[in-house]
């Protein structure tokens, strides 16, 4: 739609204007909030939202009455539990989760430990938990839902999504990465960590043993390619007292039970990674 084109033109019309500027704002008002700030104050919400405060009171209200807001006693506003719902359904109909179900049913019965699929944006560096599988052990490991975070050079899931590029584009996407050390051990020296990758190149899963988690470690493999380039990465996580000796058969499990995600070989040019 061009500048200055009427909405009734694009069949919108007055009322559907107003509907649209609505939902609009009320996106705004869900955006507000962060991991760094869960909960605001109406004149934060105002404030960070960029509303009239009467406005941001009056769509708080609205979404609260939804259940898309919670209020505290003390006024405080933050995202309400009907999200969660929501964000249950967009997770399980998730292609890639869909496509990578039964692999990772498999694997969680064969293993008895906690299995995780991660996707990958690779303009943004960042991975996503998007599906478990939690290892009936009373000791497992645990990872949260729903946050982005940068690709980690301690963890076997980030490594092994690297070790799914060809060699060029994982240096690439390594020379881009901010290393954060997390224990003692994570590879936080670039070539000591180009080392690792194209050790998991070569066995075709990726390990690491209290690299990201102190007492805990992990197997993985990148899984689901489009233009030669994974979109996500299975792996086993769980304690090191019983995951250290175990590595060469959990990456075994999970090069049999995923063997339909992946292609047999790297096919045709890699397209870059880094844009």
């Amino acid at each position: 739609m061009g500048q200055g084109t009427p909405l009734d033109a694009v069949g919108l019309g007055a009322s559907g204007a107003l509907a649209n500027r609505s939902v609009q704002r009320a996106s705004r008002i869900l955006s507000a909030f962060t991991v760094e700030r869960p909960s605001l104050t109406l004149a934060e919400l105002a404030d960070r939202a960029d509303l009239p405060k009467a406005t941001a009171h009056r769509l708080a209200a609205a979404l609260k009455s939804c259940g898309l807001l919670s209020q505290t006693a003390d006024g405080r506003y933050g995202l309400g539990v009907k999200l969660l719902e929501l964000g249950a359904i967009v997770r399980e109909n998730l292609d890639v989760v869909q496509q990578c179900a039964p692999a990772m049913d498999a694997i969680a019965a064969a293993s008895g430990e906690t299995v995780l699929l991660v996707t990958v944006d690779w303009p943004r560096r960042e991975v996503l938990l998007v599906s478990r599988r939690n290892s009936p052990h009373p000791l497992a490991v645990g990872s949260l839902f729903g946050r982005p975070q940068p690709i980690p050079p301690g963890g076997a899931l980030g490594k092994a999504l690297l070790a799914g590029l060809a060699p060029s584009e994982a240096q690439a996407v390594v020379e881009g990465l901010s290393l954060v050390a997390t224990t003692p051990k994570t590879p936080i020296e670039r070539r000591l960590l180009l080392r690792h990758i194209d050790r998991a190149r070569e066995a075709g899963y990726a390990s690491e043993q209290d690299e990201f988690i102190e007492g805990a470690s992990g197997v993985a493999v990148p899984v689901v390619f489009e233009d030669g380039r994974p979109l996500a990465a299975i792996g086993v996580v769980g304690p090191t007292s019983r995951l250290a000796d175990s590595v060469p058969s959990l990456g075994a499990l999970l090069l049999e039970k995923t063997a339909t995600l992946r292609p047999a070989r790297p096919q045709g040019r890699v397209r870059s990674a880094v844009r």
